[in-house]
């Protein structure tokens, strides 16, 4: 007869599987609802986190008093408070009010506009506190969004706990970009274009997925396929067999073709075909130099990546997707937005003009998280058409933060960007390297993307961004290396 503790172990040990596998659904239904940009959306994909970890919570308390042995002595890292800081000001940002005398120190310009509003709505009305986000509600989100990021990086650490469980989320995380990329093709191929069961209104012609922009696509794209070549990379094998005599090299290409690593291949073609489908200029251009940036740095970092089979693979992606598949799936499209770009036929240079103007009067404390479509068109006159975002993540995010909400959120990429570069130069595992090649190449290609978009205000675009800056670590902590001689030390 079953004890009653076996049959608790039994009833923990599924619970922990069912919420892993609930994790993974929330990763694929993300970009779904129009890149989760809708606030019941992120809101419901936020609050599926923090419940799965919730009961993860239970799973470990059950675990603590039935295995104390088996229980990790570090469960949250000190990087993780630069999250809960950001997430907190934001919070803090909507919820306390302060004396006028101090938010005319902390931000004069916010209590000028409330001042001016109480006495259109309020004539003769006297209001001694106020908030700091010019709009409350927006920023309330915003900061439920980020709590939800701060629970996924946790169950990513949690439940992420095997070389299986790794591979298993990369990939899946990869065919979630095929998935975006063969629907936004098909829209295009058929000219039956629709959304998530919402007919397309904009980007008639281009790919966009089941996202509204096609930008956001692209934006979605770079990141998959740095993790699609992350794993490429990572499944490189180095056969003993000699390949100098033609039966060598005859298996050895068999084998190569009917490989997993052929099916990947085939996997990056298309996001690759879906990418250049979205005609974003910023998507292509940010991907490539990305791509040729982060080999750079992998080529001078470690010898592993100095060996001719790198060399291939970087050169194989570059040559065939920008040669054979940019003439079949029309790259001249591309090329000709790029050389048409100019300052004349383009508006986005204006709205950052204006945004130099805000920053002055709120570089401090921020307007408030996503309270900027509110308050840009003071600075604008109206003029231009209306704005929601302000098609550069860093000014946007430096002007609803300020410098207080902004620190922690550069420091944490940062973080990653070391981990990911730790990873890349250690020479304990292939997969970990490439792992540590697609963090890198992933953010820095979401990096040069943002200083033209707003793929940093996309919640679907947001939780994968966070995803590949808190991989690294996840990644050495489910293979169970320990860092050796790196900066690593720093996020510790």
């Amino acid at each position: 007869m079953q004890t009653e503790g076996t049959v608790l172990s039994g009833f923990f040990d599924g619970l922990e599987r069912s919420i892993y596998v609930g994790f993974l659904a929330a990763f694929i239904v993300s970009p779904l609802p129009l890149g989760a940009n809708r606030g019941w959306a992120f809101l419901a994909l936020s609050a599926i986190f923090l419940i799965l970890l919730a009961g993860y919570l239970l799973v470990r308390w059950h675990r603590a008093l039935s295995e104390p042995a088996k229980i990790q002595r570090r469960f949250v890292h000190w990087d993780d408070f630069l999250f809960m800081f950001a997430a907190f000001w934001m919070w803090l940002q909507a919820t306390l009010e302060l004396p006028a005398g101090w938010m005319a120190t902390l931000s004069p310009v916010t209590l000028d506009i409330y001042r001016s509003a109480l006495n259109v709505l309020q004539p003769g009305h006297a209001e001694h506190a106020f908030p700091i986000s010019l709009e409350p509600g927006k920023t309330l989100d915003r900061a439920m969004l980020t709590f939800g990021c701060f629970a996924m990086v946790v169950l990513m650490r949690a439940l992420i706990n095997s070389r299986k469980r790794l591979v298993q989320f990369c990939y899946l995380l990869v065919l979630s970009g095929v998935f975006q990329a063969l629907y936004g093709a098909m829209m295009v191929f058929s000219g039956v274009e629709y959304l998530f069961f919402v007919p397309k209104k904009a980007y008639l012609g281009n790919a966009t997925g089941t996202f509204v922009n096609r930008n956001h696509l692209a934006g979605y794209l770079e990141m998959t396929l740095a993790l699609g070549i992350g794993l490429l990379l990572g499944s490189r094998k180095v056969s003993d067999q000699a390949r100098h005599h033609w039966r060598g090299i005859l298996t050895y290409v068999l084998q190569t073709l009917l490989s997993p690593v052929a099916i990947l291949r085939c996997l990056l073609v298309v996001m690759v075909i879906g990418l250049l489908l979205t005609h974003s200029r910023m998507g292509n251009a940010a991907f490539f130099n990305a791509l040729l940036i982060t080999s750079a740095i992998a080529f001078f970092s470690t010898r592993q990546f100095r060996r001719p089979g790198f060399v291939v693979v970087i050169l194989s992606i570059v040559a065939v997707d920008i040669t054979l598949l940019g003439t079949w799936f029309d790259l001249s499209q591309v090329l000709d937005r790029i050389e048409n770009t100019g300052l004349d036929h383009e508006t986005r240079d204006e709205v950052v003009q204006y945004m130099m103007k805000m920053i002055p009067d709120f570089w401090l404390a921020g307007t408030g998280a996503g309270a900027f479509a509110y308050i840009f068109p003071k600075y604008s006159g109206f003029v231009g058409g209306f704005y929601d975002h302000a098609h550069n993540d860093y000014l946007e995010l430096l002007v609803e933060l300020g410098v207080i909400g902004c620190i922690p959120l550069a420091g944490l990429v940062v973080l990653g960007l070391l981990n990911g570069w730790s990873l890349l130069r250690g020479k304990d595992s292939r997969l970990l390297s490439g792992i540590g090649f697609a963090s890198i190449m992933g953010t820095v290609s979401l990096l040069i993307h943002s200083t033209v978009d707003f793929n940093l205000q996309i919640p679907a675009n947001i939780l994968l961004f966070v995803t590949l800056l808190a991989l690294p670590r996840v990644a050495r902590q489910a293979l169970n290396h320990r860092h050796v001689n790196s900066f690593e030390d720093y996020a510790h």
